[in-house]
């Protein structure tokens, strides 16, 4: 019966991998209560509130439907390692907002949309980078940023828009995307760790620091 199941969880990744959205959601069906179990307890009673072991689920789920092309799992084992992986970095990437916000230094007082919103976005996208890092500054660093922005997903670049640039509250953001507050500091934290990824790969517009 084993070798019968590992051999459907082959035949699903592989399908999976194509881009078969039936085998992505029969795998996330099938090993998402596995993941559950894994995460349930890393949410802090402090945030239990505000950020739900659904939340990180559902944004989980997002991230896989569009990543696994790049799965190289061929077993349920190694394919619950990465579904739990993305999740744990979701909840990571929440828990720093939640505690930015708490402590009062996630946002500043700025013009909406001016240089400055930019560059101070800048500034927290480069805290997301693996090792200490300095922005460059300037306009052609803003404008990357802003290119940058456009090309993400739409959730993620409304968060980023409206939040980080326009300065919106986090409740007006959350209503209009339809999620908690947990879910809208959760993806606003991917948003930053995607432009990272994206910025950071350009080295003239982040540097190492000193």
């Amino acid at each position: 019966m084993n070798n019968d199941q590992d051999q459907l969880d082959e035949q699903l990744l592989e399908r999976a991998r194509t881009g078969d959205r039936e085998a992505i959601s029969t795998l996330l069906a099938k090993h998402g209560v596995v993941v559950r179990q894994r995460i349930e307890h890393d949410i802090s009673s402090r945030w239990r509130s505000v950020l739900s072991v659904d939340d990180v689920l559902q944004q989980t789920y997002a991230e896989a439907f569009v990543s696994i092309g790049q799965l190289k799992a061929t077993t349920a084992v190694s394919f619950i390692a990465w579904l739990t992986s993305l999740a744990k970095r979701n909840l990571i990437d929440a828990v720093r907002m939640l505690d930015a916000q708490k402590r009062g230094g996630d946002r500043q007082k700025i013009e909406p949309n001016s240089q400055a919103s930019y560059a101070a976005l800048l500034d927290l996208v480069s805290a997301t980078l693996a090792t200490p890092s300095r922005v460059v500054a300037g306009k052609e660093a803003t404008d990357a940023l802003s290119k940058a922005i456009a090309k993400l997903p739409e959730a993620y670049r409304v968060v980023i828009q409206q939040y980080d640039l326009e300065g919106q509250s986090i409740e007006d953001v959350a209503e209009k995307l339809g999620k908690s507050l947990g879910a809208t500091y959760m993806l606003r934290g991917r948003a930053h760790r995607m432009l990272a990824g994206v910025m950071g790969a350009q080295s003239n517009f982040f540097s190492q620091a000193p």
